[in-house]
């Protein structure tokens, strides 16, 4: 069962309990539900930030690339983007400097 289908069960028992008017533990006995489970759910729906959004899952996108698109290794500088700083690396850049550079952006990016 995924953690979804285990919100979607649990938010659909926290959902009945409250309609029923019954305590966490009159309720759970007549449902034969541990207790302890439904006061920990409870306190999430309540309380916790993480079930109010929705899961998202990760999608991939194919992306097809034409070999005469890419540049020849050598040619034209690379801008590298951080925040509201941009950085220009051209060809023959000492690449022990930009990895201190890069290292410093990200710490404080």
């Amino acid at each position: 069962m995924t953690q979804q289908d285990k919100r979607i069960k649990w938010k659909a028992r926290y959902d009945a309990w409250k309609a029923s008017g019954l305590s966490i533990a009159e309720w759970c006995r007549n449902q034969e539900i541990k207790d302890h489970q439904m006061y920990y759910w409870v306190q999430q729906f309540e309380h916790g930030d993480f079930l109010s959004e929705t899961p998202v899952e990760t999608q991939w996108l194919a992306v097809q690339v034409e070999e005469e698109s890419l540049p020849s290794s050598g040619q034209g500088p690379i801008l590298l983007h951080f925040g509201a700083i941009s950085v220009e690396v051209r060809p023959g850049a000492n690449m022990s400097l930009l990895s201190d550079v890069v290292h410093v952006l990200q710490s404080r990016c």
